[in-house]
């Protein structure tokens, strides 16, 4: 019988490595509680064979899927690697589009996402199943993220099958791309690396404006910025103003990871010593969170089965 893993990341380990301590552990705030717990990168951003497809009358294919977000994900850690270890401000053209198909692929395999599809399915028909709603769900991802990612440098490939909304937006001429590189650190990760914020445009009607920086009444047409750290010490901002990369503050950066989560938030165990007046501002902005979670969780309980 094949071995697979049955800890399948919808968090990327690369990525909650650059923020882990000394043998990859972390420090965890769940967002709908109080819990704060030690844990680990493996223990982490996994649900147990959460990208696994299941199909009548054959056996569950735990290995399909997570070889192809893998190979996504490898691009995406080679080009994080190179920008960790540099200096520049600008980020290359190679590392855009390694980063733009990573957020593609979170943005479309967030557990909330997955949560929230299935809520509506079961309202349609209440005899959808778990493994029914989480294949369904991956044949999603496979269509409009890891197809179009294999096509991405075909020049006989038609467009319409190399698009995906996010990627492709991310890479638009309209989007500036820069590295924020705060001396001191201290930036968090989440389970949500696509921390969007602000709005541009006419916002929509009868949404509160504070709830843009929680990512929500905005999406791929709207949004003014989003942030995405890739380790305690840098982040990348992507805007449509050029002027938000010379604005914003690790304290900006880290409210935003916070609103945009929706499971946890965490840093290295040293975090709150290295930096107390980060780690003053932390439970705040997870009490602003939870008050206004509700709202837009639709009953999203986090760390349990979505």
């Amino acid at each position: 019988m094949p071995q697979h893993a049955k800890k399948h990341h919808f968090v990327p380990q690369f990525l909650l490595h650059h923020f882990a301590g000394p043998k990859g552990k972390l420090f965890a705030h769940q967002v709908m509680s109080e819990r704060r717990f030690s844990t680990s990168v493996r223990a982490l951003g996994h649900r147990n064979f959460g990208h696994s497809i299941y199909r009548p009358g054959q056996e569950p294919d735990h290995i399909s899927m997570e070889a192809a977000m893998g190979n996504i994900e490898g691009e995406a850690a080679t080009a994080v690697r190179e920008l960790v270890q540099g200096r520049e401000r600008a980020v290359p053209a190679h590392a855009r589009s390694a980063l733009a198909w990573l957020l593609a692929l979170q943005w479309q395999r967030s557990r909330f996402l997955i949560h929230a599809v299935g809520k509506a399915s079961r309202v349609e028909d209440s005899w959808v199943s778990d493994e029914q709603l989480q294949t369904s769900m991956m044949g999603i991802i496979s269509m409009h993220v890891i197809d179009p990612w294999l096509l991405r440098n075909d020049e006989n490939a038609y467009y319409k099958d190399q698009f995906n909304p996010l990627a492709s937006t991310l890479l638009s001429s309209s989007m500036h791309w820069s590295c924020y590189r705060p001396r001191g650190g201290g930036l968090l990760v989440g389970d949500n690396s696509v921390c969007f914020s602000g709005v541009v445009g006419t916002p929509p009607e009868g949404i509160p404006p504070a709830f843009f920086d929680h990512g929500v009444g905005i999406g791929v047409g709207n949004f003014r910025r989003l942030t995405f750290p890739l380790s305690s010490r840098l982040a990348v901002i992507i805007s449509r103003d050029p002027r938000d990369a010379s604005r914003l503050r690790v304290a900006d950066i880290n409210r935003y990871t916070v609103f945009n989560s929706r499971e946890f938030v965490a840093h290295a165990p040293d975090w709150a010593k290295a930096h107390p007046e980060l780690a003053r501002e932390l439970p705040q902005l997870l009490e602003r969170q939870r008050m206004l979670a509700p709202a837009f969780l639709q009953g999203y309980a986090p760390g349990g089965r979505n």
